[in-house]
């Protein structure tokens, strides 16, 4: 064997024994700090990645206090395990406060795949799910958003969304920076969420910044 041969070698070998030992090493990775999230940055990959196929993978998900998950489906088992704040979890391919369970701090939930299921976060939330990817989140029932930028039709949780070609009646009696008052004092709408036939959640905002959602009934205009 030549001495450049031997040298790349010992080359590979060095380099792969460093990157098994860096791959041995603890990894700690915070819970970061929910604060005015925009609706695309509330989902934080902890560990592999989601969206490949077979790939396990952890993910973190942060909701702000009042917010619905409306009924979706994944294509493969969701682990779910609550870190912060309180939530609740259902089944079924129709939103229902009667059936939602309760997940507290600790608490671990359970998703099959292609089962349709819900969330509600009482408070401010984070929960973390694992499994193995790909992880898409598919609404039963496609969802309208209120943006910026119009009205838009998505599919999935990760859809960018296109324009709506028409709006469905009933889904967005206010507008956005409609001013508001409720249980939490006077606030501005600053987005909206609408699932035909079922019920639109506002996203509101109060003058020092906070920020929950809620519905239109529980909701008073000026």
């Amino acid at each position: 064997m030549s001495i450049l041969l031997i040298l790349v070698v010992l080359t590979v070998v060095s380099v792969g024994s460093k990157q098994l030992v860096l791959a041995q090493q603890p990894h700690v990775v915070p819970l970061k700090k929910l604060s005015r999230l925009s609706m695309d940055k509330r989902y934080e990959t902890v560990s592999g990645d989601p969206t490949k196929a077979g790939m396990p993978f952890v993910i973190r998900i942060h909701a702000e206090a009042g917010y619905i998950i409306m009924p979706h489906t994944h294509p493969e088992d969701e682990n779910i395990v609550m870190v912060k704040g309180s939530w609740a979890l259902g089944m079924g391919d129709r939103f229902s406060r009667g059936t939602l369970e309760p997940m507290e701090v600790g608490d671990f939930g359970f998703a099959s795949k292609k089962m349709a299921h819900f969330g509600f976060s009482k408070t401010d939330t984070i929960i973390q799910v694992h499994g193995v990817g790909p992880f898409i989140t598919q609404w039963v029932v496609p969802m309208y958003e209120l943006t910026d930028e119009g009205v838009l039709l998505k599919i999935s949780a990760g859809d960018a969304g296109h324009p709506a070609p028409t709006i469905p009646e009933g889904c967005f009696a206010l507008k956005l920076g409609a001013p508001v008052r409720g249980s939490y004092g006077e606030r501005v709408v600053v987005a909206a969420q609408c699932t035909p036939g079922q019920l639109t959640q506002y996203r509101v905002e109060r003058a020092d910044g906070e920020r929950f959602w809620t519905q239109r009934d529980e909701l008073n205009t000026p």
